[in-house]
């Protein structure tokens, strides 16, 4: 694994190949690579590649390197020595991803759990109109929530909106005139167009559907057509739980398509940024060992303090 790597040791492993790019330098051509398992990702550079590497290996394929760690502006480098695909019976999947800490059966029984939970009919029918198709759970719990920043795993969609929704009915016994349908809505499918926004091969990428059409515009229209089936679905609860999916950004300028503008839109919001903050300061408190400062965060501009070593 990645995060077993020491700096100076030859090592020999099974990677997956999340980027590549063909080089040159004084003349000769070399390949930069990222490399990632389910551990987390490396840079690495093949001074000397031969040419079946440098048309062959792409993109998304798994790959057996065998190298040397070094250092590259401060940072852990992979120095290829030989790299060749991997055979299928060579590598498990699952080391090349990263996967929730929940089962798949854990993620269900708490989805459940939430859906029986809502107390309007029409709501609850809609929701199992999703949940009900075997097709739509099977995606819905593979699904990532993110590339790289927040619950970026097999699983991160479920379990990032098990934990918003969660967050929803905590602010919900502090504010009783909230409608905890809508939450409930809300909290499991605001992020639900990202089984479409993401694909999940060896790695995690955006899909051309998700670069083109975007995970608030998916949801958005398979919520109006799976209602549209519903006899008389009101159209007014519709336009609200359209509405939180299509607001759930919070601001234009942050892709939302409309702001909050409704009661239960403001919680989603907010809930949204805890817990998808938190599931990406996780991630950097895991890199750091739990303690000591984090390296400089770009998209959220600041350095992140984890206290002393314990």
């Amino acid at each position: 694994m990645i995060k077993d790597f020491v700096i100076y040791d030859a090592v020999t492993a099974f990677l997956t190949i999340r980027k590549k790019e063909v080089k040159e330098y004084n003349g000769n051509t070399y390949i930069s690579f990222e490399f990632g398992d389910t551990s987390g990702r490396i840079n690495g550079v093949w001074w000397e590649p031969e040419a079946a590497g440098i048309e062959e290996l792409a993109e998304g394929d798994v790959v057996k390197v065998k190298g040397t760690v070094g250092l590259y502006r401060d940072k852990p480098q992979l120095k290829v020595q030989r790299i060749r695909r991997a055979k299928e019976d060579e590598y498990d999947l699952a080391d090349m991803l990263p996967h929730s800490k929940f089962s798949r059966d854990e993620l269900e029984s708490q989805i459940k759990g939430l859906i029986g939970k809502v107390e309007n009919g029409f709501v609850e029918k809609l929701i199992k109109v999703f949940f009900d198709d075997k097709v739509f759970l099977d995606s819905y719990l593979k699904a990532s929530a993110g590339k790289l920043w927040h619950h970026a795993y097999v699983g991160g969609l479920a379990e990032h909106s098990v934990n918003v929704t969660e967050i929803c009915l905590d602010m919900a016994r502090r504010y009783d005139f909230l409608d905890r349908a809508l939450l409930i809505f809300g909290g499991l499918f605001h992020d639900m167009g990202k089984m479409f926004q993401y694909s999940i091969t060896s790695y995690i990428d955006y899909s051309d559907e998700g670069r083109l059409i975007g995970h608030i515009s998916q949801a958005d229209s398979m919520i109006a057509q799976r209602a549209a089936g519903i006899e008389s679905f009101p159209s007014n609860l519709l336009m609200k739980l359209r509405h939180l999916i299509l607001s759930h950004h919070g601001q234009v300028e942050f892709a939302s398509p409309v702001v909050p503008q409704i009661p239960e839109a403001f919680i989603l919001y907010y809930a949204d940024e805890i817990d998808s903050k938190m599931g990406a300061i996780w991630r950097i408190r895991e890199k750091t060992g739990g303690s000591g400062w984090s390296e400089y965060v770009k998209l959220i501009n600041r350095h992140l303090y984890f206290g002393d070593e314990k």
